[in-house]
């Protein structure tokens, strides 16, 4: 008869911590926002299941208040999931590895709410998908000198808070956030950490 010798196993404690950390539009100070349109998805799921499919015939104007992002109490917001892919995408830059802040920084809350000085519309013009590639007008809702704040959970045994700070501004010139960002070859949704 064999008898196992009993192991002691540490059980090593999660170190969390919760920073809240502000931060404010730079460069241009706008923001243009391009939620997807849920009507397309609905058209492209129809397409699939060999639906009948009835043309969207609102004009553009009209889907302008369908792109923005809005917080369950119905104020302006952004995903947070945009703000934790930046840092992601940034991490490399301070030798840190993408999968290691992925899985150690997490923005809490779906939108954050936003606070704005302006909300206009920003027109340019594109071009259609598809043989003909004809031009359209594009309509976005632009929100100007607009700054959020962020709460952020981490793991302090893995990556510290100023780690975190200096991803968030690396984030906010490289990534940014919103339609023709920097990471998109735009100008638009770029930020910094309001110190």
């Amino acid at each position: 008869m064999v008898i196992k010798k009993k192991e002691n196993i540490e059980v090593k404690k999660l170190e969390t911590k919760i920073i809240t950390v502000k931060i404010r539009s730079t460069g241009t100070g706008s923001m243009l926002m391009n939620k997807m349109d849920m009507n397309v998805v609905k058209k492209y799921n129809k397409k699939k299941a060999h639906k009948i499919i009835k043309d969207d015939t609102r004009l553009e104007e009209e889907k302008t208040e369908d792109k923005i992002h809005y917080t369950k109490e119905f104020n302006v917001g952004f995903p947070a999931s945009g703000f934790g892919k930046g840092i992601n995408n940034v991490a490399p830059k301070l030798g840190l590895y993408k999968k290691d802040v992925r899985s150690s920084v997490r923005i809490l809350g779906d939108i954050v709410a936003l606070n704005y000085k302006k909300k206009d519309e920003n027109e340019t013009w594109g071009r259609q998908s598809g043989m003909t590639k004809a031009p359209m007008l594009i309509i976005r809702p632009e929100f100007t000198d607009w700054s959020c704040e962020l709460k952020i959970m981490y793991d302090s045994g893995s990556i510290s808070a100023e780690e975190i700070i200096n991803l968030i501004n690396l984030a906010g010139f490289h990534c940014g956030i919103g339609a023709y960002r920097p990471e998109c070859s735009g100008t638009f949704g770029t930020y910094e950490v309001a110190v």
